[in-house]
C-alpha cells in the first residue's frame, strides 16, 4: 500500500514538474516582443566614386595686417569691423601736428638750398665770363710777348690775373657742386618728411573687408603694432590638409568638390592653386589651397572639406535615417535569419546625400531596419513589413 502510494506520488510530482517546465517555455516564448511595421532593406555592395577627403578652413587669398609706421596718438577711427573698404581709403587718422611741423621745416630747408643753387649758378656764370675775358687778354699778351711788344713785368701781371680768374672759376664751380649736393639732400629730407607726415593717415592696402579692429581714438600707438586686419574679398580659398597618398592623385589646377559645413546645400567646385611638393614627415600630410568661386555667402573661417576624385570603389551604403546613436557610438539594427533584431556598432565614412558609407560593422547581404525611430529594438523580433519594405529573409 505504501509502495503504491509512493509510485502515485512520484508520478504526480513528475507530472507537475513537466507541466511547470512546459509553462516556463511558453512564457519565455511570449517574452520576445514582435515589432510590426518595420521597413527592412538588404545591404548590397555597390560601385561608388572613390574620393580623397581633405578637411580645411576658408581663408582669403590675400590678408593684410595694417600697422602703424610712426608713433602717434589716434585722433579718428574711420571704419568698423565688417566694413567694406577701397584701396587707399582712410582707416585711422593720427595726430600729425609734430609731423607737419617737421615737414614744413624740411620743405623750408629745401627751398633755401634751391636758392643757394641759384646763387651759386650765377656766381659760376660771372666767374666764367671773367675767366673768358682774361683768357683772351692772356692770349693777346702772349702774342705780344713773342713780338717783344710788352715788357716781362706787364706779361707777368696779365698771367697772374689770368690764373686768378681760372682759380675763381674753379672755386665758383666747387661752390655750385656743394650747393647742388646740399639741395639734393634737403630735397630728399623734404620728401622723407612728406612721406612720414603721410604715415599719419592709415589707409586700406587694397579693396576688401575689415575683419578686425584693434585700436580706438586716443590710443598712443607705436610702429609695427597691428591696428586692422583687412582681407581681400575678391578671392577665397580652402586651405586643406591632405593625406600623403594624395601626392599621386592630386595635381595643381585639378578640380575638387568643396562642401562647407555652414552651407550644406551649396556645394562648390574649386581648383587647386597651390600644392606642397612633399608631405610632412611627422604628420604625413601636406597642405593645398583650393580657389573657390566668388559667392556672397562664403566667408573666411568657415570649415569645410575638399573631395578629390581618384576613380571608383566598392562600398556599402545605408540610409542615414537607419542610424541609431548611443552616446559617441553610431550603430544600426540588423535582422538575422530568425527575424531577431540586433544592434550593431558601425564605423562610418563620408555622407553623400541621404546615404552614408559604412567602413566596418556590416557585410554584404545584411538586412537592416530603415525606420527604427526612437524605439528600442535590440532583442525583439521583426513582424510584418511596412509598405515599401523589402521581403524579410
Amino acid at each position: 500500500m505504501s509502495v503504491t502510494r509512493f509510485i502515485l506520488t512520484s508520478s504526480l510530482a513528475a507530472g507537475l514538474v513537466l507541466s511547470a517546465c512546459g509553462g516556463s517555455n511558453e512564457r519565455f516564448a511570449q517574452k520576445i516582443e514582435v515589432v510590426q511595421g518595420l521597413r527592412l532593406q538588404k545591404v548590397q555592395s555597390q560601385l561608388v566614386a572613390d574620393e580623397i577627403e581633405a578637411p580645411g578652413n576658408v581663408i582669403a587669398a590675400s590678408t593684410a595686417q595694417v600697422a602703424a609706421r610712426t608713433m602717434g596718438t589716434v585722433l579718428q577711427v574711420a571704419v568698423r569691423e565688417g566694413d567694406t573698404v577701397k584701396r587707399g581709403q582712410l582707416l585711422a587718422q593720427l595726430d600729425e601736428r609734430e609731423l607737419s611741423a617737421h615737414r614744413a621745416a624740411a620743405q623750408a630747408a629745401s627751398q633755401r638750398a634751391a636758392a643757394g643753387v641759384a646763387q651759386a649758378t650765377k656766381a659760376v656764370a660771372a666767374a666764367q665770363a671773367q675767366a673768358d675775358v682774361m683768357q683772351k687778354t692772356f692770349d693777346r699778351f702772349s702774342q705780344l710777348k713773342q713780338q717783344n711788344s710788352v715788357s716781362p713785368q706787364e706779361f707777368d701781371e696779365i698771367s697772374a690775373r689770368h690764373q686768378a680768374a681760372q682759380a675763381g672759376l674753379e672755386q665758383a664751380k666747387a661752390g655750385l657742386r656743394e650747393s647742388e649736393a646740399a639741395a639734393t639732400q634737403a630735397d630728399s629730407e623734404a620728401r622723407a618728411a612728406q612721406d612720414v607726415a603721410s604715415y599719419a593717415r592709415i589707409t586700406a592696402p587694397f579693396d576688401g573687408r575689415v575683419i578686425r579692429r584693434m585700436v580706438d581714438p586716443g590710443t598712443l600707438i607705436t610702429p609695427g603694432i597691428t591696428l586692422f586686419i583687412v582681407e581681400d574679398t575678391s578671392c577665397y580659398q580652402l586651405q586643406a590638409t591632405l593625406p600623403a597618398e594624395a601626392l599621386t592623385a592630386v595635381r595643381k589646377n585639378s578640380t575638387a568638390l568643396v562642401q562647407l559645413d555652414a552651407l550644406p546645400h551649396q556645394p562648390l567646385t574649386g581648383k587647386v592653386s597651390e600644392l606642397e611638393a612633399g608631405a610632412d614627415p611627422t604628420s604625413h600630410t601636406l597642405q593645398a589651397r583650393v580657389d573657390l568661386p566668388k559667392e556672397s555667402t562664403v566667408r573666411s573661417g568657415l570649415f569645410g572639406r575638399a573631395l578629390f576624385p581618384r576613380g571608383q570603389k566598392q562600398a556599402l551604403l545605408v540610409n542615414t535615417d537607419a542610424l541609431v546613436n548611443r552616446g559617441q557610438l553610431s550603430g544600426i539594427y540588423i535582422v538575422d535569419d530568425a527575424a531577431l533584431i540586433h544592434w550593431r556598432v558601425l564605423t562610418l565614412g563620408k555622407t553623400t546625400g541621404n546615404e552614408i558609407e559604412v567602413l566596418s560593422g556590416l557585410t554584404d547581404g545584411d538586412v537592416v531596419v530603415l525606420n527604427p525611430g526612437t524605439q528600442e529594438l535590440d532583442g525583439k523580433k521583426a513582424g510584418a513589413l511596412a509598405a515599401g519594405g523589402e521581403k524579410r529573409p
